[in-house]
């Protein structure tokens, strides 16, 4: 197939040829060897007209558009691209001067070799424990507390409506001495267990409070003071109301006992914590690039790891 190539003063002669070989393409990828001999019922086609490549200015310069790079050559005071920026040692700027010779311990962490793992989740254990039987006590005092505060209740109810009567009694028969006695009595008995309601209220929330900070011995004591005061309003306490009494007792003493065995697993981890041994010191000098191991020099692919590692370390990579 004849070709005519238009030349275009401003493309390259590479991007000419690449056209001339892109129109020959079809005629061109078939080898003599892969011919197909005509038939006599095939008419021998007649020439093509003769192809022109057309590349236009705007196509070379899709093709081969180009970006120089700027002048990375260092300059005082100008970026890669020629603007200017100040310079890092500007005055007022920060400045440090580093020493010559760094040097660090090379340390190891003993505490695996002194249980320091199996103390840990003993101590860790213990505390839990610990947690466990003082939650336990502080329930136990504030459900004492309760069963206290509503006997208290319920005795000065019973004393209120008594006084009640006896004062609705005497005022029906005022001549009547007796009925008169008894009104003063029942009265004088609902004011003494109004005065031990309103004590185990005061020693319930106090229990409460307690409870709440985790107080096991003040949560004790505030269940036994709540029960005095129970009493004291005229509550006969009984079998159950001493049950609940020894039952936060025992508790507070687990929990007291657990609290000292936490403790003295915390002290022994403390006593592993931080331990460290101290293998050796190394120094480097990074002016000679010269390092050592308590003073002895290393082997040279030793020194060339350690090297490389100094310098990534104190070039902030």
């Amino acid at each position: 197939m004849a070709m005519t190539t238009s030349t275009f003063p401003s493309c390259s002669p590479t991007l000419a040829m690449l056209a001339a070989v892109l129109l020959a393409g079809p005629a061109a990828a078939q080898s003599p060897g892969q011919a197909q001999p005509q038939t006599s019922e095939q008419a021998p086609a007649a020439a093509p007209a003769d192809a022109k490549a057309r590349i236009s200015k705007r196509d070379c310069r899709r093709l081969l558009r180009h970006q120089p790079s700027g002048d990375v050559a260092y300059k005082p005071g100008v970026d890669a691209r020629g603007k200017a920026v100040a310079p890092a040692d500007l005055s007022g700027g920060f400045k440090m001067v580093l020493p010559d010779v760094f040097e660090f311990n090379v340390t190891k962490d003993l505490t695996a070799y002194l249980g320091g793992a199996e103390d840990q989740l003993a101590a860790d254990k213990a505390a839990a424990l610990a947690a466990e039987k003082s939650a336990a006590a502080t329930d136990a005092a504030v459900s004492s507390a309760t069963q206290s505060l509503t006997a208290a209740q319920t005795t000065y109810d019973n004393a209120a409506a008594a006084a009640e009567a006896a004062e609705t009694a005497a005022a029906a028969a005022p001549n009547d001495a007796a009925l008169a006695e008894a009104a003063a009595t029942a009265t004088a008995a609902a004011e003494t267990a109004q005065t031990g309601l309103a004590a185990t209220q005061s020693y319930y929330t106090a229990t409460q409070n307690a409870a709440s900070a985790n107080d096991v011995s003040a949560a004790l004591s505030g269940a036994k003071a709540a029960l005095s005061a129970a009493e004291s309003a005229g509550y006969v306490s009984g079998a159950d109301d001493q049950t609940a009494v020894t039952a936060a007792a025992t508790a507070a003493s687990a929990s007291t006992a657990a609290d000292a065995a936490a403790l003295s697993a915390r002290e022994t981890v403390a006593k592993s914590a931080g331990m460290e041994l101290n293998v050796g010191t190394v120094r480097f000098n990074i002016n000679t690039g010269a390092m050592t191991f308590n003073g002895q020099p290393l082997n040279d692919a030793a020194m060339g790891e350690m090297a490389v590692i100094c310098k990534e370390i104190l070039s902030g990579k």
